[in-house]
């Protein structure tokens, strides 16, 4: 067991490491901010026949001591408690017999896809990785999959339709100023404006949110809704400063404006052609920030971003086409399960062909997914139904789940089947269609890979690529028949099980700024949706969304493909043990990162 003593350090200073410590090397560990991670972690120590932990202690003033704990023998290293970062005390692992110098740790060099707003009302493409590590949101998921605190240090449901927010006192956004629930509720109003992009994560249900004072926002729903519980901790929900967008709002979130949050980073340009570099928050509340800057590059193509990898002009990045960022780059991607990303082959339903249930069932049988998925670059695996069944297990046991998917009808791969199909359609000639392909790599590859397979039920296939701006335009806007039939991949929204593709379902979401790209739903449909959320017991939401799977399984307004595993590509200079599925769901997720010295 490790224990460190007298811990008594002034919070806004950051300890100054000993420099009479001859023969040790210290090695820095990033953290998360205090009281979100509710159980501590282990990181593995290789290497050591004795592991000194050091710990420094700043006084008011200005004498530093150290209490020395041995632990011998040891293979991993239990974090200290979060509360000795907010405290300002670091601690060392010291390894015998290396040198003394002190290290300045280099800015984080991140690459992506272009990100042209981070007004997540108007695009939400950046929320997952650039506007993760600025905009903060109220709650987080935890490691084991529940709620935790983050700008609201707590939260209560005083009855089934009111949730209130007790926000942290002394946070402040990186302009100085303090949060107040007058942000926090201005911020979610504002996502969820009709037209907004972001306007899927609020249910039909919300009533209100409001200041209730200083540091309280209160929620009000029409009728329960389980599903809202989790809502506020999705990163699509950061908030920012109301009154800078206020003294911003033609150009919010725009490169020559950007935006202002809580987070450990803050912009300091932001150009959608190159990148944007972040420096560290001076005013951030959750304790020091290791990494003092970071260099994010835009890239036009991931190939491009793959060289620049292997040249080692960076040290992360997140690509979509693994197998091929992995074979350009040369570097061993790290995978958690896929859980929440989905992809689909989805058919508009207001149109021709689509509108026909049996030509939309032979597709489903024509689909050969092991196929897909190899032409997606591998790192994914099958799956049959919308909601997985690892979503299902919060609602029952591995039997219960088993039991409720039986019943469901499945589409194998069988082209004897696709064909009889075709027959009872009105097109048993086949009928000639066009495909909207957005413009990524993988796509395209998926797409490709889908015109032979429906060439040989008759469905004769042109592809259509759409660049990003037209593709959202196009998915999200009035003209609902304007939208084409395609290969594509849905975020899940949320870890519960009625909300994570919620976004994608329903009349609701059959509309301009929402995300139901097959337009396909029923009364009866839009109801199981609604009993699914306004229940918190998991049995009878499992025995609701077994009808509701089912009703999808029948109408089949879009194919279930498979989920795409999470992966990172890291450089040498660090490590991520603690990297999973959710991993932009935990915070800011370069707190997560292990610099290795």
């Amino acid at each position: 067991m490790l224990r460190c003593f007298a811990m008594k350090a002034k919070p806004a200073n950051r300890p100054r490491l000993s420099q009479k410590l001859p023969r040790r090397h210290l090695a820095v560990i990033l953290r998360r901010p205090a009281d979100a991670r509710p159980a501590p972690h282990q990181y593995p120590v290789s290497n050591l026949q004795s592991l000194d932990i050091v710990c420094a202690e700043w006084f008011i003033n200005e004498e530093l001591r150290f209490t020395r704990i041995s632990q011998t023998g040891a293979g991993t290293v239990t974090t200290f408690s979060r509360t000795l970062i907010n405290l300002g005390v670091a601690c060392a692992f010291a390894l015998a017999g290396t040198g003394t110098k002190s290290q300045t740790i280099a800015p984080l060099r991140v690459g992506s896809a272009s990100v042209s707003t981070l007004n997540y009302a108007r695009s939400n493409a950046g929320y997952w990785g650039l506007g993760n590590l600025i905009l903060e949101p109220l709650l987080v998921l935890t490691k084991d999959g529940k709620m935790g605190p983050w700008l609201a240090e707590s939260w209560t449901q005083p009855n089934p339709t009111t949730y209130v927010y007790k926000l942290r006192k002394g946070v402040r956004f990186s302009s100085g100023n303090e949060l107040t629930a007058a942000d926090v509720a201005f911020s979610l109003n504002f996502y969820r404006e009709p037209g907004s992009t972001n306007a899927y994560n609020f249910p039909a249900t919300l009533k209100s949110i409001t200041a209730v004072d200083r540091y309280t926002v209160q929620v009000s729903l029409s009728e329960p809704d389980a599903a809202w519980a989790v809502a506020p901790a999705g990163p699509q929900l950061g908030i920012f400063e109301k009154a800078f967008y206020e003294q911003h709002e033609s150009s919010f979130g725009q490169p020559e404006t950007g935006v202002v949050g809580t987070g450990p980073w803050q912009l300091s340009s932001f150009n959608p052609t190159s990148g944007a570099e972040l420096t560290v928050n001076p005013h951030y509340w959750g304790g020091s920030v290791p990494i003092q800057s970071i260099s994010w590059k835009f890239f036009s193509s991931e190939s491009s971003e793959a060289l620049a990898f292997r040249a080692g002009d960076l040290d992360v990045a997140f690509p979509s086409d693994r197998r091929s960022f992995a074979a350009t780059s040369g570097v061993d991607l790290k995978t958690a399960p896929g859980v929440t990303n989905q992809a689909q082959f989805t058919m508009n339903t207001l149109v021709a062909p689509w509108d026909d249930v049996h030509l939309r069932r032979a597709v489903a049988y024509a689909l050969d997914k092991p196929a897909l998925i190899s032409a997606y670059g591998g790192y994914a695996q099958p799956v049959n139904t919308l909601i997985p069944p690892t979503m299902l297990l919060q609602l029952g046991s591995q039997e219960e789940v088993d039991a409720a998917l039986a019943s469901i009808p499945d589409y194998p791969h069988d082209l004897g089947k696709a064909k009889e199909e075709m027959a009872k359609s009105a097109y048993p000639g086949g009928v000639d269609v066009t495909l909207a392909v957005y413009n990524t790599p993988s796509y395209v590859n998926v797409s490709q890979a889908i015109v032979p397979q429906l060439a040989a039920i008759g469905i004769r296939a042109e592809l259509k690529v759409v660049q990003d701006a037209a593709w959202v335009a196009e998915a999200t806007g009035d003209d609902r028949k304007a939208i084409h039939a395609q290969f594509w991949t849905n975020g899940a929204v949320s870890p519960d099980p009625g909300g994570a593709n919620d976004s994608i379902i329903g009349s609701r979401n059959a509309t301009a700024g929402n995300w139901n790209v097959s337009n396909w739903s029923s009364a009866e449909v839009d109801d199981l949706i609604a009993r699914g959320r306004a229940t918190t017991d998991p049995a009878k939401r499992l025995q609701i969304y077994q009808l509701l799977l089912t009703k999808f399984a029948e109408n089949v307004p879009f194919v279930p493909l498979f989920l795409t595993d999470e992966a990172v590509a890291l450089s040498s200079n660090y490590s991520w043990s603690s990297f999973d599925s959710y991993w932009n769901q935990h915070g800011p997720w370069a707190l997560e990162l292990e610099i290795k010295q």
